[in-house]
Formats: C-alpha cells, structure tokens, sequence
C-alpha cells in the first residue's frame, strides 16, 4: 500500500512548494498543517487552497505521510514531540539535504522513513514554483521509505538519484559548492560592477551563469572551463589579480586559490586530450 495522504508539521517554503504540486495531482490528499503558530499554518492552508491547520497542542493524531518541514537543528526535536500522535501506517521525511532519515528512530515500528532534498533555491516561492517540474531530488531512506519518496519525486519532475546515508554529508556539501558559493562570487562581482559604475550587471551576471551552466551540463565542468587561465593568457590573470586584491582586501587569497584551481581543471583536460591523442 502506498501512503496518499500528506501531512505538513512545520511551514517551510519547500514543504509549500512540494505541497502545491502534489496536491494538483489527484493520487496525493492534503491532511494537517502543523505549526506553533496558527497564523502560520491558517496563511499556508490559505494559500495552498487546502489542507487543515492546527498546532502541536491541538493535534490528536497523524498517519500518512508526514513531511517534517523545519530547519535541520530542529528536526529532532519536533519528530520526538509528534511521533507519540502518529497512527496506523506512517511514512515520515524531512527536506534536509545534509542529514539522513536515520536521526528518525521508527525501525523498530515499521514505519518508512526518508529524507526528500531538491537541488534548488527555494528563495522565492513564484520563481521555485515554474521551477519545480526541472528539478533534481536526492532520496534516501528505508526500504518503505523510498517506495513512497519515489512515488513524490516522480510527481513533481521524475528526477532524482538514490542516496546512501553515509553519503548525505558530501552530496550536500556538493550542492553548497555548486550553489552557494557560486551565489557568494557573484556578490563580489556585483561589488565589483558597481564599483566602478558599470550598468546592468544583475542582467549579465545570470546570462554568464546561465551560458556556463548549460555548456557544463553538455560537456562538464573541465571541458566548460572558458576565460584567461584556459588561454593561458597570464599577463592578464595577473592585472586582473591586482584589480581583485585591491578592491577584495579581506579576500585576497581567494583569488590565487581559485587560479589555483583553474589551473588544475586545465591541467586534467590537457592531460586528457594527449591521453586521448595517444600521448602520455
């Protein structure tokens, strides 16, 4: 049997966004809406169109499946608050990309567990929203657990990839990499645009985004690699060097780091091509 009735203990924007899907789609029915604040939980079952809000104290009883939708820290913590009210068959995930279901202690019941984590922003719900269909989950989970997580993901967009918990850690290490650290370098090129009053850089900065991440997803991200380093063009990697430390003194070795590792990712493609060519 194959759990359809959904659950929401906590608001988060993820758990709207999944929500909003699932609920289109007519195998999935909303049940409760948990929160600490019936405000909260009343603006997510407006918005949602559905579902019924309550907190932790009004709640008698959950079965289905449970999405506990709050910040990692927490998890815990909330599980342990609810689990005495779950019933009959249960399914319980959460949305974190860096913790496994193992913190969720139901073997012993039975019950599935699993962990759902999109590989998306989440920062405005409109844009998330028209996203959803393109994006790429990581599951993991029990036996039972990852019978359902499927059934989610293949009714949201049929991307996903199946996750070892001992892999939880650096797959969501990956993610922050390929994510938030490209969204922290386009900070200092903001900076930088602004700084000497060069125009329109909130349209260049996501087309250059865009170009690369659509020529890493056809060749990878060594074969992707464009600009100076890959020239070779040293003279200019080290004026620009210069630009970067004076304007980024807090951050001057990240500059020769990321050369650094320019550097390599042409190393290993040259490295590639003369293997390719028959050479050593």
């Amino acid at each position: 049997m194959v759990l359809t009735v959904v659950n929401v203990v906590g608001t988060s924007k993820v758990a709207f966004c999944i929500c909003k899907i699932l609920f289109a789609n007519s195998e999935f029915e909303p049940g409760f809406v948990v929160s600490r604040d019936i405000r909260r939980a009343n603006w997510f079952v407006k918005n949602l169109r559905c579902g019924l809000p309550t907190t932790y104290e009004e709640l008698s009883e959950l079965s289905g499946i449970v999405f506990v939708a709050v910040p990692d820290a927490v998890i815990e913590r909330v599980f342990s608050k609810i689990k005495p009210r779950m019933t009959g068959r249960v399914c319980v995930f959460h949305f974190s990309g860096f913790l496994s279901s193992s913190i969720f202690d139901v073997d012993d019941l039975d019950w599935g567990r699993g962990s759902i984590h999109p590989n998306m922003s989440f920062s405005d719900i409109d844009v998330a929203l028209k996203s959803m269909e393109r994006c790429f989950f990581g599951i993991e989970g029990n036996d039972y657990g990852m019978t359902v997580a499927r059934k989610i993901v293949n009714s949201i967009s049929e991307k996903f990839i199946e996750l070892d918990e001992s892999s939880k850690t650096a797959y969501h290490l990956a993610a922050v990499i390929a994510s938030n650290f490209v969204t922290g370098l386009s900070h200092l090129a903001e900076r930088l645009y602004s700084e000497y009053k060069i125009d329109r850089f909130r349209d260049i900065i996501p087309q250059l985004i865009r170009q690369t991440a659509e020529n890493i997803s056809k060749v990878g991200s060594v074969k992707a690699l464009t600009g100076p380093v890959s020239r070779g063009d040293w003279n200019v990697v080290e004026k620009e060097g210069q630009i970067f430390k004076q304007n980024f003194t807090e951050y001057s070795q990240l500059y020769d780091v990321m050369i650094d590792i320019l550097r390599e990712m042409v190393y290993e493609s040259n490295r590639k091509e003369n293997k390719r060519n028959g050479g050593f």
